[in-house]
């Protein structure tokens, strides 16, 4: 089992085992949502991550700028900040 946080500990993520595989996306999207140069993708199934958010800090926000026409779900902790998750809308 492999665990995380977001720095202020309120949201810890949970993945049976390291994923598999990995990618690092460099579009702007990436850019700009990790506030980096690139973004690391660990593609997974809604299913194979635990989110548990002790304290509801965890929130949401509707990404529209992309250059796919995707909408992304971009989740962070609204305490420290911290990046948590991100997927594509599926509504």
């Amino acid at each position: 089992m492999v665990e995380g946080r977001c720095n202020c500990a309120s949201i810890k993520v949970t993945l049976p085992e390291l994923p598999k595989e990995s990618v690092i996306c460099y579009c702007a999207n990436c850019r700009r949502g990790g506030g980096t140069f690139g973004s690391i993708v660990f593609p997974m199934t809604k299913d194979d991550a635990k989110i548990s958010d002790a304290k509801g800090t965890l929130k949401s926000y509707t990404d529209n700028d992309t250059t796919t026409g995707n909408t992304i779900i971009r989740q962070f902790c609204s305490d420290c900040g911290s990046y948590v998750h991100s997927a594509r809308d599926s509504s």
